[in-house]
């Protein structure tokens, strides 16, 4: 939690874009404002996380559950 709020301390004093590479959905969801799933070097969903927790997709689905 400490990490994600120096990451969004220094978006909003900075004005910076942070890529951030993470298996933790609670952080991903706390400082992202878009969201990018990859499988085998492959994006398979980029979007925003209601777009993610509403996609059909079935790799998608599975990751969130």
């Amino acid at each position: 939690r400490t990490i994600d709020e120096l990451i969004l301390k220094l978006q909003h004093d900075l004005g910076v874009t942070s890529v951030v590479v993470t298996h933790d959905l609670e952080s991903a969801f706390r400082i992202a404002d878009r969201l990018a799933l990859l499988s085998e070097g492959d994006i398979v969903f980029e979007g925003s996380e209601r777009e993610m927790r509403e996609a059909d997709d079935p790799y998608v689905r599975e990751f969130l559950a």
